[in-house]
């Protein structure tokens, strides 16, 4: 039977570096014949912090989504924070590297190329709702005759959907000068650092720091710098941490400065996304 198996992960909070993009590792072929799909597990609950697999490469297209808590998506333009009811659809050979957050369990769905849908050939966010979710897992870990699996497969496979309402996706810059700086922001999301003093730090004048913002990711710093934020605020709202916490915790004094960030960014106040529109534990919007 396909089983689902736990991924071996090295402790370290820092995302991939530039360098990394280059060679990554090739991860080959997951599912097994006959099977259309596998699940594997990436467990954040141990108490020494968050895993982090390096960046690699599969020859099979694979879904990643969180079963609870936070997991970091990496590819080489952007990062995205999934939570609970959130996924994103890798296809065959896209470079990406993971990693979940304390006390988070990251899933990994890998799915034979022959049985992918063809309408995603580009990375696409996918709803992961909490019945097809509850499934995949069960899929994973429950003996049954291979007849009936392969057909649980193949509606599990025709449950994928785009998601309309997906993780920010956090524009990650290659342009080596502003890459660190640009790395430094994404790990103090809080940070009242202006844009003056991040360049100062990074012997990099103000200029040379906007118009490589301008010409790589295509939008000024605070509006980069306030994706990072509110990126770390979905997170954080999803686990169940206030409003106020999370303004805090995002690098804003007042809660209203905040909630009209947050509503500029994903469209609706924190309490809506909270109440409506978080797949967070509850998944109160329903599956």
């Amino acid at each position: 039977m396909s089983s689902t198996f736990l991924l071996p992960a090295r402790r370290d909070a820092h995302p991939p570096a530039a360098s990394d993009w280059d060679e990554p590792v090739d991860g080959g072929p997951v599912v097994g014949a006959p099977y259309l799909l596998t699940t594997a597990v990436l467990d954040g609950s141990a108490p020494n912090g968050p895993s982090l697999r390096d960046v690699h490469t599969h020859a099979d297209p694979m879904v990643a989504w969180s079963h609870s808590g936070t997991v970091l998506v990496h590819t080489r333009d952007a990062m995205r924070r999934l939570v609970p009811g959130q996924g994103l659809w890798l296809p065959p050979g896209t470079a990406h590297a993971s990693s979940v957050e304390p006390g988070g369990i990251g899933c990994y769905t890998y799915v034979t190329a022959a049985a992918a849908p063809s309408r995603w050939r580009s990375v696409t966010p996918l709803r992961v709702g909490r019945a097809l979710r509850e499934m995949l897992i069960h899929l994973d870990v429950t003996s049954m005759p291979d007849d009936l699996r392969l057909r649980t497969q193949r509606v599990l496979i025709d449950m994928l959907e785009s998601d309309p309402s997906p993780a920010i996706g956090v524009p990650v810059p290659r342009d080596w000068r502003i890459r660190a700086l640009a790395e430094d922001v994404m790990r103090a999301p809080e940070s009242d650092t202006s844009l003056e003093e991040w360049a100062a730090r990074h012997a990099l004048s103000v200029r040379t720091v906007a118009r490589a913002f301008g010409d790589d990711i295509g939008m000024p710093f605070t509006r980069w710098r306030s994706l990072v934020r509110m990126s770390a605020a979905t997170g954080l709202l999803a686990g169940g941490h206030s409003v106020n916490l999370v303004a805090h915790r995002c690098g804003y004094s007042t809660t209203s400065a905040f909630s009209a960030a947050f509503r500029r960014v994903c469209g609706m106040s924190p309490t809506v996304y909270v109440r409506g529109g978080t797949r967070g534990s509850g998944e109160r919007a329903g599956v």
